[in-house]
């Protein structure tokens, strides 16, 4: 240890939340980490550690990654612990099918819920009134992030949560990824999703979007009100959708996707430069 200090949780840069603990194997992510209001810990090697501002607590490691991830996996533990003492919420009109599988801890269920058969929910998910889950529909599943835990490869354990606002409605095998490191993958009210659609960690998905069925939703978009987002559609980590924004069928998202504008193609861009560049072509 080479500067002790509080922080509140694990996290990369790209996390939205307080008070981050992150690590930092190269120099040339300094000026980043310095500049983000955000961090409070890194953990780092001793020759990059000089150049950190002094406001940071920081601890010394030969693999940052790794002794981070260690550490994460112990605030899970403790995570799942406080989650474990939280009894089940669940208003007495929501209508469940016998054969759901909900977990006996931390989970809330408002009033007027309707869920199918063989839908799973595990601790940590909030699901608000008058919600529809169809057949079959994963709820706070792990999200794929990987990092070496006593010495091997592992899935990360994720700490956050789910949030369905009012009115959401999921159609059937819909899987939806707990946040990674605290927070919550949310959303909006009005929002419906087709089927086989999957839904990485801390995604924020507004109020009346619509998903198409076998679209790929990978961890930390933003999706605006309002938007559609096609069939078959990829979009990467961290892209923002605007708000009325289109994405066309099998449209691979590499890019942030201004409010209002169509995007097609892969790599996806603006349609009608997709469609002048079909024509030529054909």
């Amino acid at each position: 240890m080479l500067r002790d200090g509080p922080f509140v949780l694990t996290g990369k840069l790209s996390t939205l939340l307080d008070g981050l603990c992150v690590p930092l194997r190269s120099a040339k992510y300094l000026d980043e980490v310095n500049a983000n209001p955000r961090v409070a810990a890194v953990i780092t090697t001793r020759d990059i550690a000089a150049g950190l501002d002094p406001r940071f607590a920081v601890a010394i490691a030969e693999k940052p990654d790794t002794a981070h991830a260690e550490l994460h996996a112990r605030l899970a533990e403790k995570r799942e612990a406080e989650l474990r003492a939280r009894p089940n919420r669940i208003d007495p009109s929501a209508v469940i099918d016998p054969s759901a599988r909900i977990a006996d801890h931390g989970v809330e269920i408002g009033a007027r819920v309707r869920i199918g058969s063989h839908v799973s929910i595990a601790p940590g998910v909030v699901v608000e009134d008058d919600c529809v889950l169809h057949p079959g529909v994963s709820l706070g599943v792990p999200g794929f992030n990987t990092g070496i835990i006593g010495g091997r490869q592992r899935i990360i354990p994720q700490l956050g949560g789910v949030r369905l606002r009012p009115y959401v409605e999921l159609l059937a095998n819909v899987c939806v990824a707990r946040a990674l490191f605290g927070g919550e993958t949310t959303l909006g009210e009005e929002t419906v999703v087709d089927n086989l659609v999957y839904i990485a960690h801390d995604v924020q998905i507004g109020r009346r979007v619509q998903i198409c069925a076998l679209v790929n939703i990978l961890g930390r978009v933003e999706i605006g009100d309002e938007a559609y987002i096609g069939p078959s559609s990829v979009i990467i980590n961290g892209a923002r959708i605007g708000e009325k924004a289109k994405v066309s069928i099998g449209a691979v998202v590499t890019r942030d996707v201004p409010a209002g504008a169509t995007v097609s193609g892969n790599f996806a861009i603006p349609h009608d430069r997709f469609l002048t560049h079909l024509r030529s072509v054909r």
